[in-house]
């Protein structure tokens, strides 16, 4: 009986027209957009903003991580060291400590960098838009203004 109805259901939806409404989550000068017309396979790139800010930003946090990852190779040399000193008992307690405090708040440092880094690596991916569905573009915005706000209102359709 079940199977009746998922089969009654399966019928109902290939007759249905599928439209998607897409919607920004940036707000950046349009770079590049298909047109009213044009057809759009899954996985196809429907617009594309400007993304040259975000991208010197992840720069940015790249070379700031190359500089923490030296702070923390020194730490940890230095720890090592610390470690050997102590056991050939030239090195105090006390020495060990500061050393592996210093070591713990370097990886601690990294650690929170390289997070930031993916953060900014998942915001460069929203500047491009790939379709979710194969379909035609239905409607765009008025391209006089090319600049996206980010709103409540659809940025494209695709059916």
């Amino acid at each position: 009986m079940k199977f009746k109805y998922w089969l009654v259901a399966g019928l109902l939806a290939s007759n249905t027209a599928f439209s998607l409404d897409i919607y920004p989550q940036v707000s950046a000068t349009i770079i590049k957009i298909k047109s009213i017309g044009e057809p759009v396979s899954k996985g196809d790139v429907v617009v594309q903003f400007d993304n040259r800010q975000a991208k010197l930003k992840l720069q940015h946090l790249q070379t700031l991580q190359q500089i923490k990852q030296q702070a923390f190779d020194d730490a940890q040399l230095e720890l090592k060291q610390t470690q050997e000193l102590y056991e050939r008992m030239v090195a105090s307690h006390r020495d060990l400590d500061k050393a592996q405090m210093q070591f713990n708040e370097n990886k601690r440092e990294l650690d929170a960098h390289n997070i930031t880094i993916k953060i900014q690596e998942i915001e460069l991916e929203k500047y491009t838009i790939i379709s979710p569905i194969t379909g035609t573009i239905e409607a765009v915005p008025n391209m006089r203004n090319a600049t996206n706000h980010f709103s409540a209102k659809p940025l494209l359709t695709i059916q």
